[in-house]
């Protein structure tokens, strides 16, 4: 699942920044910042250890030695991030070996198989399809200017493709909305469409790819997507992607069948 997949990519992370961190140490200076106050003056130190032929500490004002003064202060500050990165890598470790996938659908058929005449209660959304419909009304007042295409019931659209992708919907009974926000906190994009799932209504979310040869747009799409999949909108599991062909057109068996595997 995807959480299990960010929490691995996070560590993944932690790990590199912990070895570029080591590898950054090799090269910083000797010895250990200090830093002392006699009569309100600060003097900056390096402090070096009894090590080797050197027998007792030794301790060099470095106040005028800015490369030595900033590379010992880097140097302390690594030695404090690494215990906390460490410790971080130990918490998500924990947390990967205790994790458990999300595997709704198995614990939904077992239900049914128990309590086949109870099937009706597991779901949480109750909401009549109508009503939800009409709870999250299809978006107004978004680039009115492009709508140029009619739909089923009425509704324009500012593409032709999504016009017959609505009709096809329609066709189906589905409930659905069209260029309404999800209300996923920290998500701005708008999803083409947003489905209720007939067989168990699960969200479905829809996003038709027109423009695909131009180049500024599929920078926006691959952007789009990176956002979708931060919140857990993924192809596969909640969202149908389709797209324009090359002269702009649509292949219908594509439509049908998306809407026939995937939505009914």
């Amino acid at each position: 699942m995807v959480y299990k997949t960010e929490l691995e990519r996070i560590k993944e992370e932690l790990l590199e920044r912990k070895n570029d961190l080591l590898q950054e140490l090799k090269h910083l200076p000797d010895g250990e910042f200090m830093s002392t106050e006699c009569n309100g003056v600060r003097k900056y130190l390096q402090r070096l250890p009894a090590k080797g032929n050197r027998k007792k500490e030794r301790r060099y004002g470095i106040k005028k030695k800015p490369e030595t003064l900033m590379g010992l202060v880097r140097k302390k500050y690594i030695k404090e991030a690494i215990p906390i990165i460490e410790h971080d890598i130990q918490t998500l470790d924990v947390a990967l070996e205790s994790y458990r996938m999300i595997d709704e659908n198995s614990v939904m058929e077992g239900f049914i198989a128990k309590y086949p005449e109870l099937t009706g209660g597991i779901y949480g959304d109750t909401v009549d399809p109508e009503e939800w419909k009409n709870r999250f009304s299809r978006m107004d007042g978004y680039h009115p200017e492009n709508l140029r295409h009619t739909s089923y019931d009425g509704t324009a659209s500012r593409s032709k493709n999504e016009t017959y992708i609505a009709s096809r919907l329609d066709h189906y009974g589905l409930t659905y909305r069209w260029d309404k926000p999800t209300g996923i906190p920290g998500l701005y994009r708008v999803p083409d469409f947003t489905i209720k799932r007939k067989k168990d209504g699960k969200i479905i979310y829809w996003e038709h790819m027109g423009m695909v040869y131009d180049f500024e747009s599929r920078i926006d799409y691959k952007r789009k997507l990176e956002e979708y999949e931060e919140v857990g909108i993924v192809p596969w599991d909640n969202l149908i992607l389709t797209y324009d062909t090359r002269n702009g057109g649509l292949r219908g068996e594509l439509i049908e069948a998306m809407i026939t595997g995937w939505l009914l």
